[in-house]
């Protein structure tokens, strides 16, 4: 294993194995999920052929939209680490997201890798450790914000253009209550420290008490756990919450705007075609996918649910709507991964000219006390 040392002391290693077995279960599960989705679900309610001769037989002018989409999809993915460090520039901004992608998205059991691999690559930015820390759990934290604001904005979007139902009125309700109540949760465990510790240990408690059902029941520390977040992160929310929140809500929605543009493209004979609200509900709940890690980045599953959701919709064919989404996985998928491939070789040899050796690129590296 090869040692560096950063700005702040830290040791860093660059070369990082991860648990093998453990990786390739990961991996006979991501490929038996995947194979469910793609050929036992999907199977049933679209064909492939129709879909994949839809999405062969667009006009190449609708190429040039699609591409711009892509770009921007992909640049915008760069904002999330500039927003909370704006001393980064945009190149290593570019890498560090690029990287985390591919990692985290194409590497069965990759969320594990994707930390150590981020605070190595910060550090090579000349990021201390105390920044780089508040950075990556700001950034997880907001994400996963942002990935449950865009159905809520889907809603919102079906409401305003007259589907004016019960229901939809309760999940606005509930989901802007919701936002509020952890608008002012975040603020308070930023502002005290005492607030952050209290919070943690009413939260264990009552996780506590439904783990005793299972007989699970253990020290989570979640209080140390909220004071170590309040700390590290306390800085960068007080100074740049607004730009990390309009970095993390620009990634979902230029993300988004890649399957608009492939629903454009695919419906541009129908006379009804899906709506802006329909698809932005549609994606947003498929996103949520995401949270359950039988795949990696919700490949299969997510697309599965995104589908099933336009389809539902009536607005839609089944071909037409598996073409749109498949359309939207390549472009959406594949680009990151070679972008992530190449933006983590480059890092790799990159670090190696700096030690003045060889670095293995056999896994991505890992922090060491």
């Amino acid at each position: 294993m090869v040692a560096r040392s950063v700005s702040d002391d830290t040791a860093v290693t660059i070369d990082a194995r991860p648990n093998r077995r453990r990786q390739i279960l990961l991996g006979m599960l991501t490929v038996a999920a995947i194979g469910l989705v793609l050929f036992g679900i999907l199977p049933q309610f679209a064909d492939f052929r129709e879909a994949l001769e839809a999405a062969r037989s667009l006009p190449a002018l609708w190429l040039v939209p699609l591409g711009i989409a892509t770009a921007v999809s992909i640049g915008v993915y760069a904002l999330q680490w500039k927003a909370p460090l704006p001393e980064l520039s945009l190149a290593a901004a570019f890498r560090i997201a690029n990287t985390s992608f591919m990692i985290s998205n194409g590497i069965p059991g990759g969320g594990a890798l994707v930390l150590p691999t981020q605070y190595a690559m910060l550090s090579d930015e000349g990021v201390d450790r105390a920044r780089a820390t508040a950075a990556t759990g700001v950034t997880a934290v907001w994400n996963i914000l942002a990935t449950l604001l865009v159905p809520l904005m889907g809603v919102c979007f079906l409401v305003a253009t007259g589907d004016n139902t019960l229901t939809w009125w309760l999940t606005i309700v509930g989901g802007v209550g919701g936002f509020t109540i952890v608008g002012f949760l975040l603020r308070a465990l930023v502002r005290s420290g005492a607030v952050a510790r209290s919070f943690g240990e009413r939260a264990e408690r009552m996780a506590n008490r439904m783990l005793r059902i299972v007989k699970r029941d253990r020290p989570l520390h979640w209080g140390d756990a909220l004071v170590s977040f309040r700390e590290s992160t306390h800085e960068l929310l007080s100074t740049r919450w607004i730009q990390v929140s309009i970095a993390q809500v620009g990634v979902q929605l230029s993300q988004f705007a890649v399957l608009e543009v492939a629903l454009a493209a695919v419906q541009r004979d129908d006379a009804t075609p899906t709506s802006f609200a329909t698809a932005l509900f549609a994606f947003g709940v498929s996103r949520l996918g995401t949270f359950i890690p039988i795949s990696p980045g919700g490949l299969g599953t997510v697309d599965g649910v995104l589908a099933a959701l336009l389809v539902s919709a009536g607005n839609s064919s089944a071909a037409d709507a598996l073409a749109a989404v498949l359309i939207w996985r390549t472009l959406t998928f594949l680009p990151g991964m070679a972008l992530g491939s190449a933006s983590f070789v480059a890092w790799r040899k990159r670090s190696a000219a700096k030690l003045g050796g060889d670095v293995p690129t056999g896994g991505p590296a890992q922090p060491m006390s």
